[in-house]
């Protein structure tokens, strides 16, 4: 398949989804699977430990998006301020498309909501409360970061798009964060 038709499928599939499984008005609203201890700044104590992204996302949407190892071990883990943590992979995309990294976070959604306040976008994916921030100041719009709500935290999408990239610059760095997003969130557990 052409690489330009395949990836304006891929937009039409991310503007699809963000006009019929998501919502990008109004708020959203911390559902039963937010239920977890939280530190007096809103972040959840740990790491949720119910999603491992780097055995859990199914081979399947890897191929379908053609993520490969982002480097050797392919981790991404990182503590940041405050007691901020995410645990996960990094991929990028064959070719010359996107990179990823996909982290059980201890950021909930709300203290998402509270503290990256750039380009916020009230959403909702696969059922779940999720927010899109771009919070690189200086790359807003090729750096997008996608939280969807899971139990103890979110698992979070983090995508780097430089327009420079032949396959996927073109596109809106959130729209390809929720395309992948919505492959990612249905294959959940159950208990996630």
């Amino acid at each position: 398949m052409d690489k330009a038709v395949l990836m304006v499928g891929v937009l039409a599939a991310g503007v699809g989804l963000a006009g019929c499984g998501g919502s990008t008005e109004g708020e959203a609203r911390p559902s039963s699977a937010s239920t977890s201890a939280t530190t007096a700044s809103g972040l959840a104590v740990d790491v949720p430990q119910s999603y491992n992204p780097c055995t859990d996302v199914p081979e399947s949407v890897l191929k379908s998006e053609r993520l490969v190892k982002g480097v050797a071990d392919n981790k991404a883990n990182a503590d940041g301020p405050n007691g901020t943590k995410w645990r996960g992979c990094r991929w990028v995309a064959g070719g010359s498309g996107y990179s990823v990294a996909i982290q059980a976070s201890n950021l909930t959604i709300p203290y998402v909501r509270e503290h990256y306040t750039n380009g916020v976008q009230e959403l909702t994916v696969a059922g779940r409360p999720a927010i899109a921030t771009r919070r690189n100041e200086t790359r807003p719009s090729e750096v997008c970061n996608v939280n969807v709500e899971i139990k103890g935290g979110s698992l979070e999408f983090q995508l780097d798009n430089p327009r420079s990239n032949r396959d996927t610059g073109h596109i809106d760095t959130c729209q390809l964060g929720l395309a992948l997003a919505e492959k990612v969130v249905p294959t959940l557990p159950a208990g996630a």
